[in-house]
């Protein structure tokens, strides 16, 4: 530690320290930023923060609904395209209590899209005709759906929201068309509008006329079949199924369980060259197929109006009934009428008016033919033939409907084009089959079978069943076949316990090696036969050889040798002959006495012996036949070339002659040979 310096004493009595003094402005200055910077500063950040939120938070609209079932504030979603793109802040009434208003806070990116255009609608679960819908907001809750194009002009905050989601939209192609209806039978909300039972459009908009005398509903057609309709298009209803019984016989239309439920409209062009049709047109919804064609034929300003004059009954013609062109519907019969004309004897008698409207469409027409170009057409077809009769139609044959039949050797005629009150086509007498006629024939018919004589055959035939039946043989029929039964079981016994025993005894093995065996065989039998068609070719092309040989000169080289040997066998010394061979033989006699006395049997046994040792010999040759066979195939090819050496001047040929010349000399000396045996008879046997 170190010591502090001590103060000076002194006597003189302490005094307070006076305080300092500073300016007033000096302590304004040194204060005011270190106390109001804090405050400033939060007071500026929380300004910016509350302008960032308040510009962040998009803008507010409200759209006017019905109701807001479902709709919670600060929950529920506006959503676009599945995406949320804002929520409900506040619900409340209008001024008149008749809709809610739903405010709602839009992104302020998405804001400026939302004009005019825009449609609104609450999505929650749907129960319909057509199925139930969107399942998934029971477990998320609704939500309000919107949807607005990409063009950007003149937002706008105040909305009329739908009762319903839009079946289409914005910029979906296709085209709006209004169906009208005296009743709204097949017209639902959503029900689909088919093609060949294709959907392509939807029923939407449900509505009573301007004038409360039917039903419209507006009807869209998606793209590309919005070009399927024209002016010539007709729609149907097909809900439910009807059944009609008419000219063509009874009709039963039964349409799917789907179009029962929900119901719905079909469409479809009957006829040709009819003008494409624009957003709005209307079309009349007919309640069948039949009724939508028979407004078309309907058509006054486009049908090609002809009169028929006929002579007969008329019984069974109704207006509406069909005119047909080989069994094609090509018109309609609108008015049936009588007039009294006169005939060539001035006398007044009655015909039967039958006015027609035919679809010049129907007849192969294009859609802008003028009606004189149309009655230019059938002018021509009735030079060729063309008439009209009254023809049976129906199921019983009762109902009449007109036919254009071609007859080309009918009477010539023309179109009366100046006949009143339309051009008049001739006629021919109808097909028509009385009903009455054809039943009473049907009854006839049945009433000449021969029923007693049937029922008489039948009654013996049972009896004859019942004899059989009842017969003792019968009878026995099921012992007999069970006995066959047990026989056939105990066969399939034995035959069961015979496999056994084979199979344990190895049969099937030794069948197997049997069937190799024989394969192997087979195998080598098919190679060998493989070598015979060129062994037969070459003894076919010997034989060609052979028959190439000059056999005349042989020939008469073996008459030369003959006279020579008929030559020597006429000399002094073939006559001889015989007695010097039958003392020869006498010697002979005599050595075999010599040969037995002196154990010539001996030598016979051993002699059989060197047989046997020979047989073995033979035997073990006979094995040796395949090599044998080889060389005797290899001697049959030297034998082919010595026969293609055959020729008149031939080696073969020379060395023949020789061969003669050869035996004339052995000739001569098997002459010599006899003289000297006649001589001296014991040098043959004793080999001197």
């Amino acid at each position: 530690m170190t010591d502090r310096p001590s103060p000076e004493r002194s006597d003189a009595p302490l005094k307070p320290a006076e305080p300092a003094r500073k300016p007033a402005a000096r302590a304004v200055r040194a204060g005011l930023p270190l106390i109001w910077l804090v405050p400033i500063v939060a007071l500026i950040v929380t300004l910016g923060v509350g302008w960032n939120a308040i510009a962040s938070r998009g803008t507010l609209i409200s759209v006017a609904f019905k109701d807001a079932t479902g709709i919670t504030p600060g929950e529920t979603a506006l959503k676009f395209r599945e995406i949320t793109v804002g929520k409900v802040e506040s619900v409340r009434f209008t001024e008149d209590l008749q809709q809610v208003e739903v405010n709602m806070r839009v992104d302020k990116d998405l804001a400026p899209y939302i004009d005019k255009d825009a449609q609104f609608w609450i999505v929650r679960p749907q129960v319909s005709a057509q199925g139930i819908s969107r399942l998934d907001t029971v477990l998320t809750g609704s939500f309000v759906e919107g949807y607005w194009d990409n063009q950007v002009d003149g937002p706008q905050t105040r909305f009329q929201g739908l009762d319903k989601p839009p079946l289409t939209s914005f910029g979906e192609k296709g085209t709006w068309i209004v169906l009208a209806a005296e009743r709204s039978r097949g017209m639902t909300e959503g029900a689909p509008v088919l093609f060949r039972g294709l959907p392509v459009g939807r029923m939407q908009n449900l509505r009573l006329s301007e004038t409360d005398e039917g039903v419209l509903t507006d009807v869209f057609i998606a793209a590309p079949y919005d070009e399927l309709l024209t002016t010539n298009t007709v729609f149907w209803d097909t809900s439910g199924f009807s059944v009609s019984l008419g000219a063509q016989g009874v009709s039963l239309n039964v349409n799917s369980l789907a179009s029962v439920l929900q119901g719905g409209a079909e469409f479809a062009t009957l006829t040709s060259g009819g003008a494409p049709v624009e957003n709005g047109h209307v079309f009349s919804l007919q309640p069948d197929r039949s009724a939508a064609e028979a407004n078309l034929f309907a058509d006054e300003s486009r049908a090609l109006r002809l009169t028929m004059l006929i002579d007969e009954s008329v019984k069974g013609l109704e207006t509406g009934a069909d005119v047909q062109f080989m069994g094609l519907t090509v018109g309609r019969v609108t008015r049936l009428a009588a007039r009294i004309v006169q005939d060539a004897d001035d006398q007044d008698r009655v015909e039967q008016e039958v006015t027609l409207a035919l679809t010049p469409e129907r007849l192969g027409l294009s859609g802008d033919v003028t009606p004189e170009q149309a009655l230019d057409f059938m002018a021509g077809q009735v030079r060729g033939g063309l008439r009209a009769r009254l023809a049976s139609a129906g199921f019983f044959g009762t109902s009449l409907q007109v036919e254009l039949v071609e007859l080309p050797d009918a009477e010539p005629a023309e179109l009366d084009r100046e006949g009143r009150p339309h051009p008049i086509i001739p006629s021919v007498p109808g097909d028509i089959s009385d009903f009455s006629e054809t039943a009473q024939g049907f009854l006839t018919r049945v009433g000449n079978l021969p029923i007693e004589e049937a029922l008489k055959s039948v009654t013996d035939m049972m009896n004859s069943v019942t004899a059989i039946a009842s017969s003792e043989d019968t009878r026995a029929i099921p012992g007999a076949l069970r006995g066959t039964l047990e026989d056939a079981q105990a066969a399939a016994g034995e035959i069961r316990q015979v496999t056994t025993e084979l199979r344990e005894s190895g049969a099937v093995g030794q069948l197997r090696r049997m069937v190799d065996e024989a394969a192997a065989a087979a195998e080598a039998v098919k190679l060998a036969a493989a070598d015979v068609p060129a062994m037969v070719d070459q003894i076919d092309a010997a034989a060609v050889k052979i028959e190439a040989v000059d056999y005349a000169a042989i020939g008469t080289e073996a008459e030369g040798i003959l006279r020579d040997v008929r030559a020597l066998l006429g000399t002094e010394d073939a006559e001889q002959l015989p007695r010097n061979l039958s003392e020869t033989l006498k010697s002979a006699s005599g050595l075999l006495n010599d040969l037995r006395d002196g154990n010539a049997a001996g030598s016979l046994n051993n002699a059989l012996a060197s047989a046997s040792t020979a047989a073995q010999d033979v035997s073990d040759a006979a094995k040796r036949l395949p090599q044998l066979s080889a060389r005797l195939e290899a001697l049959a090819a030297r034998a082919d070339a010595v026969i293609a050496a055959y020729g008149d001047r031939s080696s073969f040929n020379n060395e023949t002659i020789n061969l003669m010349r050869e035996m004339r000399r052995a000739a001569n000396a098997f002459g010599s040979l006899a003289r000297t045996i006649e001589r001296n008879p014991q040098a043959f046997i004793l080999g001197r």
